[in-house]
C-alpha cells in the first residue's frame, strides 16, 4: 500500500536504520575533522557534517512524533517527511567521506522528491487526478521562479556553459523549485489545516534552500558564512518540520478551512507574470534570450499545454458525469408520481417538473411564471397563503412544512393533494421553495371510507355509538340548546332470531333504521348502539321528546312484514333522559338506559322518564348484588324461624326458616329487597344450599334434644330445575342423622304455574328421598284443581289474603281450601293470621295450623330453641305429635 514500505517499518528495521544513519554521520565527521586539521580539506566540510546531523535529528523526531497520529493514512506523509530527512543527512554524510557532492545531489532530490509526494497527501489522501493537477500546477509556479530568478540572478549569456559545470547543482535548484511550488499549491487549496501546511512548506523550503546551498558550497569556493547561514536555514526548517509535526499530533481532527478562490488563482497567475515580465525586461534590456532561458520557457510552454490538457479532459469528464446525473434525475423524476415545483419568495411558479401521471394547472404553459395559489381551490387558497406566508416569514433554516390543498390538474379536476415544502432559499442554485406534491386522492377516499366505518353501523347505516358520543360531546354538553335523548330496545327481539333466523332478525334492524329515519326530522341523529338497541337524539325539551317517543313506539310496533315469511310482531321499550338532567355524556347515556330499565321492568311496551328515585333504587341493588358476594364468608347471614302452631292445643309443630341479612355499613337489608337480587344475580343456588346445611344442623340439634319439630325452608326456581338438588339434600340430612320427613320443601303457586311438567317430576324426586312438600301461597297464584291433582305435595299453605278476609267477618275462600285439603288428604296450614278475628275464622274453617304475627313472630334461633325446651318441659309427661 505504502511506497518503498515506509508505513510498516518495525521496530527492529528502526534500530538497524538509525545505527546505520549513526555510523554514517560519526564516520562523516571524523574524516572532516581530520581532514579539516591535516589541511586536506576545506572547513565547508565540517558545516555540511553539521546540516547533516541537523536533518537526521530532525527526521527521527518527526518520526518519533507522528507515530500516535491516527488515521493511518494522516500519519504516512510524515512518515516520508523523516525519510526524506534521513536520505538526505546519508547522501551529504557520504558525499564527505567519498569526497564528492554527486551524493549530496541524489540525496537532496530523492529527499524533495519524498516532500513533494508528501505535501500533495496532506492532510487527507486525495485523488490521483487531484495529484496530478496539483502536481503540474506546482511545477509550473516552481519553474516560474526558477526563470524569474535564472533571468535575474544568472550569469547571462554564460549560463549553457555553467549550468553544463554545474548540472547537479542546477537539477537539485530545479527540484527544490517544483517542491516549493507544489507545496504551495498543495497548503492554498487545502480543505483543513491549511495554517499547518503552510508552516511545513515555510520549513520544507528552508531544508531545500540550504541543502542547495551547501550543495554549491561544496562545488564552488564559498565563504565560511555562507555555509553558516545555510546551516542556519537548515537547521530553521527542520525544526518547523517537526513543529508541523506536532501540530498534526496534537490536533488530530480535520477543521474546514475558508476557500480561497481568488488566491488560488493568483498563485498561478502571479509567477506565470513575472515570468513574463523578466523575460521581456531581459529582451529589453540584455537582447535576445539564451539557449537555457529558452529550454526553461520551452518547459513552461510544455507544463502549461500539459495543464490545459488536463483541465480539458477533466471538463469533458465533468460534463460527462454532470449530463449522466442530468439523465439519472430525469429518470427519477420522470418515474415518479410527484409533481415537483420550485416557488420564488413571491410563491410564484418558477420550474415545475412534470409528472407522466398528471401535471399542475388547467395549462402546464401557462403554469410557470403564475400564482401557486391561483392553482389551489378557492376554499383552501387561504390556508395555503398562510401556511407559505409563514415559512417566507421566517429565517431560512431548511424547514418542511406539510399542506393539503385541493389543486386542479391540466384536465380541470380537482385532485386532493399533500405537498411536502422545503425552505432551500439559503441554497444558490434553488433560492426558493421546493414543492413535492403528490396525489392524495386514493388515500383521502379510503380515509373517509374508513371514517364512514368508524362512525356509522354496517348494518343499518346509523350512527353507532362512537358517532353519537362524538355527537354529544361536541353539540349537546355545555350547549343552551335544549335536547332529549331516547334509548330504544325491541321486545322479544331473540325470540325472532331464535325462531326465524339471523337474517330475518337483520332484516328487522333495517326495517326499524328506517322507520326511525322516517319519522325523525333532519336534526335528529338515529344511532345504533349494537344488538336491538338504538338511540335518538332530539333537539327539543323532553315534554315534545315523549310526544315523538310515543310516535316512534306506535311506528315500530307495526308488523314487519317479509317475502314468504311470517309476518314478525314486537313491542318496543323506550326510555326518555332530557339533556338537563346529565352533567357530562356518560351521564345522559346512564340516565336514557337506566329509564330504559325502568320501562323492561313495569311490563316493557312502555315509556319511561328519568326518575332519579329510581336511579337510587337501581345503584343500591348494584350495591347490595357486589356485598351479596361473600356475605356467608363475612357472617353476614343468618336464619330466623317463625314457628307454625296447632290449633288444637297451641303448640309448636314446626318453624319456617327464613333468611336474614345484617350488612355492617347498610344495616339489616329486608328479605323483599335481596331475594329478587339473590335471584336475578344467579346467587340463589348458593344461597338455598346453605340455608339447607343451617336447617339440617339445627334439626339434628332438634333431634338431640328430642323435640319433634319440622322446619321448612323456601325453594328457588332454579333449584327446583337442579337434578342434583334432591340427592344433595338427603346426603345433607342423612349425613347429620335426621330423617327425611323432618325438613319441609316449600314451592309458591307462581312457580308451580311456569313449566308443571317439569316441576312434577323434580318435586316426585324430593318427595322420593323422603321430604315433605309444601305449596306455598295458595289461592294467591293461577294453578287450576287439575294442576292440584298432579303435584306431589303435602302440606298447602293458605295465601294470607285469603286469611285477611276474615277482618269483614267471612272467609269462604279460606273454608274451600281447608275442605279442599281435607278431601285430597293434605294437611293445611293458614297465614299472616295477626288478629283474633282471622283466628277465629281460620279455626271455624276447620284448620289445623296456622303461622302469623298474632302467635309468634321470626325469632333467633336461641329464641325458638327456649321455646322448645320450654314446651318439652310442660309436655314431657304426654308429648304432642302432629303427624302430616
Amino acid at each position: 500500500m505504502y511506497p518503498l514500505g515506509i508505513a510498516r517499518l518495525r521496530r527492529p528495521n528502526l534500530l538497524l536504520t538509525a545505527t546505520v544513519v549513526g555510523l554514517v554521520l560519526l564516520i562523516a565527521a571524523t574524516t572532516a575533522l581530520v581532514r579539516t586539521i591535516g589541511g586536506v580539506q576545506a572547513r565547508p566540510g565540517l558545516w555540511t557534517v553539521m546540516l547533516a546531523v541537523s536533518a537526521a535529528a530532525a527526521g527521527a523526531a518527526v518520526w518519533r512524533i507522528s507515530d500516535p497520529i491516527r488515521p493511518r493514512r494522516q500519519r504516512v506523509p510524515y512518515r516520508r517527511l523523516a525519510v526524506g530527512l534521513e536520505v538526505a543527512a546519508v547522501g551529504m554524510g557520504l558525499s564527505v567521506i567519498f569526497t564528492g557532492t554527486t551524493l549530496i545531489a541524489v540525496g537532496g532530490m530523492a529527499m524533495m522528491l519524498l516532500f513533494t509526494e508528501a505535501l500533495t497527501r496532506m492532510p487527507q489522501d486525495s485523488g490521483q487526478a487531484t495529484r496530478s493537477r496539483w502536481t503540474l500546477d506546482g511545477v509550473f509556479i516552481g519553474m516560474c521562479l526558477l526563470f524569474a530568478g535564472w533571468v535575474v540572478f544568472g550569469p547571462g549569456p554564460d549560463g549553457p556553459a555553467l549550468l553544463a559545470r554545474y548540472a547537479l547543482a542546477a537539477a537539485t535548484t530545479a527540484t527544490a523549485a517544483v517542491m516549493i511550488g507544489i507545496g504551495l499549491v498543495a497548503a492554498i487549496r487545502a480543505d483543513s489545516h491549511r495554517r499547518r501546511q503552510l508552516l511545513l512548506v515555510a520549513g520544507l523550503a528552508l531544508v531545500g534552500t540550504a541543502h542547495v546551498g551547501i550543495l554549491v558550497t561544496n562545488t564552488a569556493p564559498a565563504s565560511l558564512w555562507v555555509c553558516r547561514v545555510m546551516v542556519v536555514l537548515g537547521c530553521a526548517g527542520c525544526g518547523l518540520a517537526a513543529g508541523a509535526a506536532w501540530l498534526a499530533r496534537q490536533y488530530p481532527g480535520s477543521p474546514v478551512a475558508t476557500p480561497l478562490p481568488r488566491v488560488d488563482a493568483a498563485v498561478s497567475l502571479v509567477p506565470a507574470g513575472m515570468a513574463a515580465l523578466t523575460a521581456l525586461v531581459y529582451g529589453f534590456a540584455v537582447g535576445p534570450l539564451p539557449v537555457d532561458l529558452l529550454l526553461l520557457a520551452l518547459t513552461l510552454v510544455a507544463i502549461m499545454s500539459a495543464r490545459q490538457l488536463l483541465a480539458r479532459m477533466d471538463v469533458r469528464r465533468y460534463a460527462e458525469e454532470a449530463a449522466d446525473r442530468e439523465r439519472y434525475l430525469r429518470s427519477i423524476v420522470a418515474g415518479s408520481s410527484d409533481v415537483i415545483t420550485v416557488l420564488d419568495e413571491r410563491c410564484r411558479v418558477r420550474w415545475q417538473a412534470a409528472s407522466p401521471a398528471w401535471r399542475l394547472g388547467p395549462d402546464a404553459a401557462d403554469v410557470v411564471g403564475s400564482s401557486f395559489t391561483r392553482l389551489v381551490h378557492p376554499d383552501d387558497a387561504p390556508e395555503v397563503d398562510r401556511r407559505l406566508a409563514e415559512l417566507l416569514a421566517e429565517p431560512c433554516d431548511g424547514r418542511r412544512i406539510l399542506v393539503d390543498a385541493r389543486i386542479r390538474d391540466v384536465d380541470g379536476v380537482w385532485r386532493d393533494t399533500e405537498s411536502t415544502v422545503a425552505d432551500q432559499r439559503d441554497i444558490p442554485q434553488v433560492k426558493g421553495l421546493v414543492l413535492h406534491t403528490r396525489d392524495v386522492g386514493r388515500r383521502r377516499s379510503l380515509e373517509r371510507e374508513l371514517a364512514k366505518l368508524a362512525y356509522a353501523d354496517a348494518l343499518t347505516s346509523l350512527s353507532n355509538r362512537r358517532a353519537l358520543m362524538r355527537t354529544l360531546e361536541a353539540d349537546v354538553v355545555g350547549g343552551s340548546m335544549p335536547c332529549t335523548l331516547l334509548a330504544i330496545d325491541l321486545d322479544g327481539f331473540k325470540n325472532v332470531n331464535d325462531t326465524q333466523g339471523h337474517d330475518i332478525g337483520d332484516a328487522v334492524l333495517v326495517e326499524v333504521a328506517r322507520r326511525l329515519t322516517a319519522s325523525l326530522r333532519p336534526t335528529d341523529v338515529a344511532a345504533r348502539l349494537g344488538g336491538d338497541e338504538f338511540a335518538v337524539l332530539l333537539w327539543c325539551n323532553p315534554d315534545d321528546g315523549f310526544q315523538i317517543a310515543e310516535r316512534l313506539r306506535e311506528v315500530l310496533a307495526e308488523p314487519y312484514q317479509f317475502d314468504r315469511h311470517a309476518g314478525v310482531y314486537l313491542s318496543t321499550s323506550i326510555g326518555l333522559a332530557g339533556c338537563a338532567t346529565a352533567d357530562d355524556v356518560e351521564a345522559l347515556l346512564r340516565n336514557a338506559d337506566l329509564a330504559l330499565r325502568a320501562a323492561k321492568q313495569s311490563g316493557k311496551n312502555r315509556i319511561e322518564v328519568y326518575d332519579a328515585e329510581f336511579e337510587q333504587r337501581v345503584r343500591r341493588a348494584n350495591i347490595l348484588e357486589q356485598a351479596l358476594h361473600g356475605a356467608i364468608e363475612r357472617d353476614e347471614l343468618s336464619l330466623v324461624y317463625q314457628p307454625v302452631i296447632s290449633l288444637p292445643n297451641r303448640r309448636i309443630v314446626g318453624a319456617e326458616a327464613l333468611m336474614r341479612w345484617n350488612h355492617p355499613v347498610l344495616g339489616a337489608v329486608s328479605p323483599g329487597e335481596f331475594i329478587p337480587i339473590v335471584e336475578e344475580a344467579g346467587l340463589s343456588t348458593m344461597l338455598t344450599n346453605w340455608t339447607l346445611q343451617q336447617v339440617a344442623e339445627r334439626l339434628a340439634v332438634w333431634r338431640t334434644a328430642g323435640h319433634p319439630t319440622w322446619i321448612s325452608m323456601n325453594l328457588s326456581p332454579r333449584q327446583l330445575h337442579s337434578p342434583q338438588f334432591a340427592t344433595e339434600l338427603a346426603q345433607a340430612l342423612l349425613g347429620r342423622g335426621v330423617m327425611p320427613s323432618r325438613l319441609v320443601v316449600e314451592v309458591t303457586e307462581h312457580d308451580v304455574a311456569r313449566d308443571i311438567d317439569v316441576l312434577v317430576a323434580q318435586l316426585a324426586a324430593l318427595r322420593g328421598t323422603g321430604v315433605r312438600i309444601a305449596l306455598d301461597d295458595f289461592g294467591a297464584g293461577y294453578s287450576s284443581l287439575g294442576q292440584l291433582h298432579r303435584l306431589p305435595v303435602d302440606i298447602l299453605k293458605i295465601d294470607r289474603d285469603l286469611v285477611a278476609g276474615g277482618d269483614r267477618g267471612a272467609a269462604p275462600l279460606a273454608d274451600v281450601v281447608v275442605r279442599l285439603g281435607d278431601r285430597l288428604g293434605l294437611s293445611v296450614i293458614a297465614e299472616g293470621v295477626e288478629t283474633e278475628l282471622q283466628l277465629d275464622v281460620v279455626e271455624q274453617a276447620g284448620c289445623g295450623m296456622v303461622q302469623g304475627y298474632l302467635l309468634a313472630r321470626p325469632m333467633p334461633v336461641e329464641d325458638i330453641d327456649r321455646l322448645l325446651a320450654e314446651e318439652a318441659a310442660l309436655y314431657r309427661s304426654s308429648p304432642l305429635a302432629i303427624e302430616s
